[in-house]
């Protein structure tokens, strides 16, 4: 092998690796916004439960007393 030939074949096993890692990191980038969005959803869906429970016990508060074990 020639030595304008070996640094071909470095220079296409370069391209390959840049490419399959390129794509990796399309497919990752993915994989973040779609959990992103799901995390996003359920900090909404917390926030609305912790306003309903909230609201729940504000309806129930009770006098400031001791309980009856002290």
């Amino acid at each position: 092998m020639s030595e304008a030939s070996t640094h071909e074949a470095r220079l296409l096993k370069l391209e390959e690796k840049i490419a399959y890692q390129d794509k990796i990191i399309a497919e990752l980038n993915e994989v973040v916004v779609t959990l992103s969005r799901s995390v996003d959803g359920m900090q909404k869906r917390l926030d609305s439960l912790e306003l309903a429970i909230r609201g729940e016990l504000g309806a129930r508060e009770q006098p400031n007393e001791k309980p009856p074990h002290y």
